[in-house]
């Protein structure tokens, strides 16, 4: 499904940045206009092509590799085939929450992924955030483009606002914006759940800043809202930095504690719903089982001077390792997770200058906390390898460059020559001394290339400190340096897709949509490597796989004899004889179109992209999609002797059964299955997680209370 006029989302946003504006003008901070026009014309330079020309916003590309999609023709640029967990992970989960939505129904399971999964409690789902709500008015693929836009622009505007609360003039914060709002965690990490930590985390400081300057009603209330925002953000860690940042910027400037605190609890109580069961989920998750177990992120102190050493060159040269942009990549990690802490050239060169300074004479208001946090967070993310810390480093880096720049009068030339002489001598052994060791001439083009923009930008940034420190307009050109520079870095990060990727449809596609999905009865699965997990759900199709580290455990764990392989985390099903798929209401098996299967199974469908078998009848009691996944209704043949009725529904433990009205027992180990007396007419199964219920009342509660704090004289 596609938007009719092309120009729709770009509207959208534009109407949403304007509404957000003019809330700020009257009820907060004003955003100078000269300040707007440079954000806006920002965002438009990043997302022109998918806000007003049509295209989308997704790595769709990375479908032409994979059956049935394989004749679909090649796009120029390529996608980002770094990003494909955008399209097989979180656009799967965020597809089955508008799906509820558009029902009326709240997003509580997901029954379009293997034997269904809690969906509100997934935090890939983002089921309750704001900037992921905002764009519910369009289909998802011109959706994800808002999004991306919408978080750009809320860390552009608020981290803005935070630096003008702490006192700086226009062109300082319009340049640490730009450091963190175009930065590397934010652009890098754009389309996953952490990039809304990016877009909040600046609103909740500004919001504690105002807290502790202004005694208005809407203060607390603005607070509350950012830190709603922060918390159902979707990823735990950056959430849990991100907090534990503002509590110690509370704490540094004193802000009245007990009032921030409340909008904390209030917060969290309105997130609830949310939030409480993802941390039931999240403990029983199969990543937390590998965790526990000692494999994945058993070895969390990743130590060592060789180790500390390759992560800290992409914070200042982070093309050196090449890029998995271009595929090839040959430093610690891969791009996403190395370079997440460049913040550009010009803003490393103000804040390497600034120290001086920042030690020399009373610090500002909230400098300390700055340098303090950026500190500890770049030593933690280098040192000890938690790389989500460069969302602190950044913004740390980010407002002591605008600091420095407010000041910029006060550092000594003399400092201003050895910052640069440090920072270029850096950048030019991180690009000459870390060639591909395998072929120094991999993209060597890219290395020398960037070896030269960031002499460019050294030598610009450093002219002004030294020639025009005092012109009223060196803070606005530092600011347009930061930004060009960034904007040049990442603009290929997220290469828009033409329309006719966005998720298109097959003769194979169609075959299956007919006979699987809601009121079908029965579900898919594609064998080895062929339509991987997740991605069938996005055609409505009920598929047997489940590729998602927030899955429970237990899946993993019954899923198990039909799983061959495993890459990374994803599963590849085989094994079709086993009777698992029977008990799961499988009955269509997709092959590639140079594979084969035997008898008992039948060949239903053959063209040049795929083959489709019908396999034995599986069990369709309550198995494929609802209406209403959250409940299922079933009347049983009249004269019913009693007995025990086994579903096709993974037996998650927020199950109730309903026998004629009255509660029955349940079995969860495995499929749900329950005991049902002789005589019965009508079984109902309603999934209500304790947990969801738990944080109805507390948002009941929290909702209560904001009102009557914010609303009443």
């Amino acid at each position: 499904m596609t938007v009719s006029a092309p120009w729709l989302p770009g509207i959208w946003a534009v109407a949403l940045a304007a509404a957000l504006f003019g809330v700020l003008r009257r009820y907060y901070d004003p955003v100078p206009w000269k300040s707007s026009l440079a954000f806006g014309i920002a965002v438009v330079a990043l997302f022109g092509p998918v806000l007003f020309r049509g295209q989308v916003l997704l790595p769709l590309d990375e479908l032409r590799g994979e059956v049935p999609f394989r004749h679909l023709p090649p796009t120029n640029p390529h996608g980002n085939l770094i990003q494909g967990d955008l399209i097989q992970l979180v656009a799967p989960s965020q597809a089955a929450v508008r799906h509820a939505f558009e029902r009326g129904h709240w997003p509580l399971w997901n029954d379009r992924a293997g034997a269904g999964m809690p969906l509100l409690a997934d935090p890939q789902a983002q089921a309750l955030q704001p900037l992921t709500l905002l764009a519910l008015p369009f289909p998802l693929p011109e959706a994800a483009g808002i999004t991306a836009a919408l978080r750009v622009f809320w860390a552009l505007v608020f981290t803005f606002l935070f630096l003008r609360r702490l006192g700086l003039g226009e062109g300082p914060a319009l340049g640490g914006a730009f450091a963190f709002g175009l930065g590397g965690f934010s652009i890098l990490w754009l389309g996953w759940p952490m990039a809304n930590s990016v877009a909040w985390f600046p609103a909740v400081l500004y919001g504690v800043a105002r807290l502790s300057q202004e005694k208005g009603k809407r203060d607390f209330g603005l607070l509350v809202g950012a830190l709603f925002g922060l918390l159902t953000g979707g990823h735990p860690e950056t959430i849990a930095y991100a907090l534990a940042a503002a509590v110690l910027f509370a704490l540094t400037i004193h802000t009245r504690l007990k009032t921030a605190a409340l909008a904390l609890f209030l917060a969290f109580g309105l997130a609830a719903p949310a939030l409480l069961p993802a941390l039931d989920l999240l403990q029983r998750s199969a990543r937390a089982h590998r965790v526990s177990a000692g494999g994945e992120g058993g070895s969390v102190f990743r130590v060592g001077a060789e180790g500390a050493l390759a992560r800290a060159v992409p914070l200042f040269a982070p093309n050196a390792f090449g890029n998995s942009r271009f595929v090839d990549y040959w430093g610690p990690s891969n791009t996403n997770e190395d370079a997440g802490g460049f913040v550009g050239t010009a803003t490393l060169l103000l804040a390497l200058a600034g120290v001086s300074i920042f030690s020399s004479r009373k610090a500002m208001r909230g400098e300390r906390w700055l340098f303090a946090i950026s500190g500890v967070a770049l030593a933690a993310a280098v040192l000890f390898g938690f790389q989500r810390l460069f969302l602190i480093s950044s913004f740390g880096l980010a407002c002591l460059a605008a600091f420095a720049l407010e000041r910029g009068a006060e550092i000594r030339k003399k400092t201003v020559i050895a910052a640069a002489v440090v920072l270029g001598g850096l950048i030019a052994w991180g690009y000459l001394a870390h060639a591909n060791p395998g072929d120094p001439k991999v993209l060597e083009v890219l290395r020398v290339g960037w070896l030269h923009w960031h002499g460019r930008m050294l030598v610009g940034g450093t002219l002004l400190l030294l020639i025009v420190p005092r012109w009223k307009w060196t803070p606005f050109a530092f600011a347009m340096l930061i930004a060009g520079e960034l904007g040049l870095a990442h603009r290929v990060v997220n290469p828009p897709m033409p329309t006719t990727l966005a998720f298109p449809r097959t003769a194979a596609t169609d075959f299956l949509a007919a006979r699987v999905g809601e009121g079908k009865g029965a579900r898919m699965v594609a064998l080895g490597a062929a339509f991987p997990p997740n991605l069938p759900t996005m055609w409505n199709l009920a598929d047997a796989r489940i590729y998602n580290p927030s899955a429970p455990w237990a899946w993993e764990d019954l899923s198990a004899p039909l799983v061959v392989e495993r890459r990374s985390e994803v599963p590849r099903f085989g094994n079709p004889e086993h009777p698992l798929y029977a008990k799961l209401g499988v009955r269509w098996f997709l092959v590639g179109p140079e594979e084969s299967l035997s008898v008992p199974f039948r060949l239903a469908f053959e063209d040049p992209t795929a083959r489709i078998y019908e396999g034995p009848r599986g069990k369709a009691w309550f198995a494929g999609s609802a209406a209403n996944p959250n409940h299922r209704a079933a009347r049983l043949a009249e004269g019913f002797r009693g007995g025990t009725i086994e579903t096709a529904i993974f037996g998650d433990r927020g199950w109730r059964a309903l026998v004629d009205g009255k509660l029955v027992t349940t079995r969860t180990e495995g499929l749900l299955s329950l005991e049902v007396p002789a005589g019965a007419r009508r079984v109902d199964v309603l999934y209500r997680p304790h947990a969801f219920l738990l944080g109805l009342a507390l948002a009941a509660i929290a909702l209560s209370v904001l009102v009557a704090r914010t609303l009443t004289p």
